[in-house]
C-alpha cells in the first residue's frame, strides 16, 4: 500500500466514515462502534429465537446426528480444540525463540496450522449451515451491513431500509457485499499497523497517551477503528523508545517489530551466553549473519553452518555431531 493511501486511511478512521462508490454512486460507510456491536448481538438474539421458535435445529442437534451418521465425528469437533491450543501454544512460546530465522519457521508453522484450522472450521460451517445459529449469524450480518451504508457524511441519511435491502437484486446485493468486504479489508488490523509505522504518523505519537489529547473525546466514544490506532499508536510508540538497535530491515515490518520486543528478553539471555562461552568454543548452531547481527554480536562469535559442517560428514550430521557442535 502506498503513503497515500495510508494518509487516506487515516483521515477516515479519524472522520468516522470512509467514502466508496456503489452503483456508481459516491455512498459513506459508517465505522462501527461499541453501541453497533451491542445492536447486532440483540440482533442475533432476535433472529436465533425466531428461528427455534420456527423449529430450526440448533448447531447442538445438527452435530448430534452428524456425530451418529460419521459424517462430522466427535474426534474431529475435539481436534478442533486441539488445534486452537497448538496455535496459542505456538504464539505464547515464540517469545522465548531468539533467532529471527527461528522465529520466521515458527510463523511459518503458525500459518500452516491456521490454514488446517481453517479449513476444518469451513467444512464444519458447511455441515451446521442450515442451523438456529448459521441463520441467526447471516441475519445479524445483514443488518450489520445495511445498517453500514448512508448517503452522507454524516451519517443522517440511511441508504436503504432493512426491507429495502431484503428485495435487493442479486447482482446489486452482491456489489453491496463486495464493496463492504472491501472495506474491512483495507481497515484490517494489520493494516492499522502498517500505517501506524510510517513516517508521516509517527509525529502523532507523543499525543497518543490520551484520547482526548488524539481524537477529542473519550476512549468510550471511539469507533472501533480509532480505538485500535490509538492502541497501535502506543504499542508501537513504546517500542521505538525502549528497544534500541532494531535492525533497519524492521522499521517498516510491524510483525517483525512485535516479534523483536517479545522476544528482548530471550534475546539478551541468549547475548550473554554467547559471549560466555565463545572463548570455550560455543556456538548457536543454524544461526545466519543476519541472527547474529540482530543479537548484537560478531559473526565469529557464534554461528556454525550446519550446512558445511554436514558436508564434512559426508552429507549428513548424527544426533552425536549436533550435540558436539553446540558444546554439549
Amino acid at each position: 500500500m502506498q503513503e497515500s493511501e495510508y494518509r487516506k486511511n487515516l483521515v477516515e478512521i479519524i472522520d468516522g466514515c470512509s467514502t466508496v462508490f456503489l452503483h456508481n454512486k459516491r455512498v459513506f460507510i459508517k465505522h462501527k462502534a461499541l453501541s453497533d456491536i451491542v445492536d447486532y448481538e440483540l440482533t442475533y438474539n432476535h433472529y436465533f429465537e425466531a428461528a427455534q421458535k420456527r423449529g430450526m435445529p440448533t448447531e447442538k442437534s445438527i452435530l448430534e446426528e452428524l456425530h451418529i451418521g460419521e459424517i462430522w465425528t466427535k474426534e474431529e469437533e475435539e481436534n478442533l480444540e486441539v488445534q486452537k491450543n497448538y496455535i496459542n501454544s505456538l504464539k505464547k512460546n515464540k517469545s522465548n525463540v531468539f533467532l529471527e530465522s527461528a522465529i520466521a519457521r515458527v510463523d511459518q508453522q503458525i500459518q500452516e496450522a491456521e490454514a488446517d484450522l481453517n479449513q476444518a472450521l469451513n467444512k464444519r460451517a458447511n455441515l451446521i449451515s442450515n442451523s438456529a445459529e448459521s441463520y441467526a449469524t447471516n441475519r445479524a450480518n445483514d443488518f450489520y451491513i445495511v445498517n453500514s451504508f448512508f448517503s452522507d457524511k454524516k451519517q443522517s441519511n440511511i441508504l436503504f431500509t432493512e426491507e429495502e435491502y431484503d428485495y435487493l437484486e442479486k447482482d446489486k446485493l452482491s456489489e453491496i457485499i463486495k464493496v463492504y468486504s472491501a472495506f474491512n479489508k483495507r481497515f484490517s488490523e494489520e493494516s492499522i499497523q502498517n500505517l501506524v509505522i510510517q513516517d508521516f504518523y509517527k509525529i502523532y505519537y507523543p499525543l497518543s497517551e490520551s484520547s482526548t489529547d488524539f481524537f477529542g473525546k473519550a476512549a468510550l466514544q471511539l469507533t472501533n477503528l480509532q480505538l485500535n490506532l490509538l492502541i497501535y499508536t502506543r504499542v508501537f510508540k513504546n517500542i521505538f523508545d525502549n528497544f534500541e538497535n532494531i535492525p533497519e530491515r524492521m522499521h517498516k515490518n510491524p510483525q517483525a517489530l512485535l516479534d523483536f520486543a517479545n522476544s528482548s528478553k530471550a534475546r539478551e539471555s541468549a547475548k550473554e551466553k554467547i559471549k560466555k562461552n565463545d572463548a570455550a568454543g560455543g556456538s548457536i548452531v543454524g544461526a545466519t549473519k543476519q541472527d547474529l547481527e540482530t543479537l548484537g554480536v560478531a559473526e565469529s562469535q557464534g554461528t556454525v553452518d550446519l550446512h558445511k559442517e554436514a558436508m564434512k560428514k559426508g552429507g549428513s550430521l548424527s544426533m552425536q555431531d549436533l550435540m558436539k557442535l553446540n558444546g554439549l
